[in-house]
């Protein structure tokens, strides 16, 4: 079972997406295309994290980029919230399904080290 917004996959059983609040379907979504290929894949598996403030973000950047995981980040509205300095919101990425839980690891690195 799969979340059709975010792409997050739930055992059998599972109804609605905790996250998004929406009915879950049997297959994965269609994953989202930027015209590029990357050679670990799609980006096509979305991992949520806690992170919210520009250190903490800079950091998981560079550590995925210096691991080679492609990643597209799913932070929107981004010139409102420099705009007032609020960065509220948590900060998820894209990543190739085969890189998810390496990045998985890494993001929730950064996420302990508060």
């Amino acid at each position: 079972m799969f979340c059709p917004e975010c792409g997050e996959e739930y055992r059998q059983g599972f109804t609605e997406c905790a996250e998004c609040h929406v009915p879950l379907t049997d297959g994965p979504p269609p994953a989202e295309t930027s015209g590029e290929d990357h050679a670990g894949g799609d980006l096509d598996v979305l991992v949520r994290t806690a992170l919210w403030g520009p250190v903490a973000i800079g950091l998981a950047k560079t550590l995925l980029e210096e691991a080679g995981i492609p990643y597209f980040a799913m932070d929107q509205n981004v010139p409102a919230r420099q705009e007032s300095g609020n960065f509220i919101g948590r900060w998820d990425v894209r990543v190739p399904r085969d890189r998810g839980a390496e990045a998985r690891e890494i993001l929730h690195g950064v996420e302990a080290v508060k």
